[in-house]
């Protein structure tokens, strides 16, 4: 029997970083002491309450069985409390608040909720690959829109044509940032839910990084008067708690669509088991004391890799938060060129700005979610390099 794929599936790219990953291989088999600083991967443990208390509810014969789609009551509870807290929000808990697998499950699912076949979508680039998926296998089109260091890896939603804007349905964003590491003002906040109201454009704002920021909080676009209207957020537990393999973030925002979001995955899944749940309401219940030493951690490391960085020669802007550092490299070489010197002559494996879209030729992203003697060794094995090699 010959297999057939669906003409959406074939629209589909190899990995973005096999070839890269093929070359690391092939490194290792060499013997080489390999450091991969190319994804982000929390190294920090789960805090000890966290994983106490998933302990004792996995013992619970009730969680065994399915769990709500939605979220079950406590963490749709305390996701509610906390945003009261954190962004001085309320957020009901039936209609405004859905659980989902990780919020990288939910941000593919949801241009099936609102694209029809060419519709368009506003991406950014540089980009997290995964809100191409759910364009790409509902039929919809994209309009990548640039994230450009002389405005702050922010958009110029000026700059967006009319006549792509005439036919947008939905505008995905991410602050603060994968990969540049920049936030977002409450003024950009201002401008950009004005612009979506005027032009009836869905906003998915993307806060997988909302609590790993260095300086001020960072915001939520929900925070605008009227954004609840045209917007969605994310938030995932992966990076606030370091739960990266437990899968659980949620959604929250617009009622209509957080409630059509969960209609659909009522149809596809039936939410992370319940153990899990209510070890992530106790983490946000602890949440002002368990989170501030992630950030501490994450802070220190980026200040501590930005100056080695900057000291050799690299070019970059400090980011306001996130795991990732975003830079160019000390001479003019192309991301891949850059990456592929590195990982030969270093043995240094980072990200490929190429990878992650037009805009992000030129640069390469470092991971920081690894531990401080990796960091380190990493930083020495860069002031030792010779970029003039070949």
């Amino acid at each position: 029997m010959k297999i057939e794929f669906s003409e959406n599936f074939k629209l589909f790219k190899p990995f973005l970083f096999e070839e890269l990953y093929r070359k690391e291989r092939a490194e290792r088999a060499k013997g080489k002491d390999i450091i991969s600083l190319a994804v982000g991967d929390p190294d920090i443990p789960t805090a000890r309450g966290i994983v106490d208390c998933a302990v004792s509810e996995v013992r619970k014969g009730l969680n065994h069985r399915y769990p709500n789609t939605k979220g079950n009551e406590n963490l749709r509870g305390e996701i509610s409390a906390w945003h009261k807290r954190r962004h001085g929000l309320s957020f009901h808990p039936t209609d405004e608040v859905s659980i989902l697998i990780g919020s990288k499950e939910g941000i593919a699912h949801l241009p099936f909720v609102v694209m029809n076949p060419g519709d368009y979508c506003l991406i950014p680039d540089p980009t997290y690959p995964t809100y191409r998926t759910g364009v790409v296998l509902s039929g919809g089109r994209m309009h990548d829109v640039p994230l450009e260091e002389k405005n702050d890896f922010l958009p110029d939603l000026g700059k967006i044509p009319r006549k792509i804007t005439a036919k947008t349905k939905l505008f995905f964003l991410n602050y603060p940032n994968n990969p540049t590491g920049a936030g977002a003002t409450p003024a950009f906040y201002k401008d950009l839910v004005k612009w979506a109201r005027k032009n009836e454009v869905i906003l998915a704002q993307d806060a997988a990084y909302c609590d790993i920021y260095f300086g001020k909080p960072a915001p939520s676009i929900l925070e605008v008067p009227g954004a609840r209207d045209v917007a969605v957020e994310f938030y995932s537990a992966s990076k606030t708690y370091c739960m990266a393999g437990w899968r659980i973030g949620w959604v929250v925002g617009n009622s209509k669509l957080v409630c059509a979001l969960n209609q659909l995955k009522e149809n596809i899944d039936s939410g992370p088991f319940n153990a899990v749940q209510n070890a992530v309401a106790y983490a946000l219940k602890h949440h002002e004391t368990i989170v501030p030493p992630i950030r501490e951690i994450f802070r220190k490391r980026s200040d501590e890799f930005c100056g080695s960085l900057e000291s050799t020669g690299w070019k970059l802007k400090r980011p306001g938060g996130g795991c990732f550092i975003w830079a160019r490299p000390p001479v003019n070489r192309t991301s891949l060129e850059a990456v592929y010197f590195m990982l030969e002559k270093a043995h240094i494996l980072a990200a490929p700005g190429s990878g992650f879209g037009k805009f992000g030729e030129g640069f390469v992203r470092f991971s920081i979610t690894e531990p401080e003697a990796k960091l380190k060794e990493t930083l020495r094995r860069l002031k030792a390099l010779n970029w003039s090699q070949r």
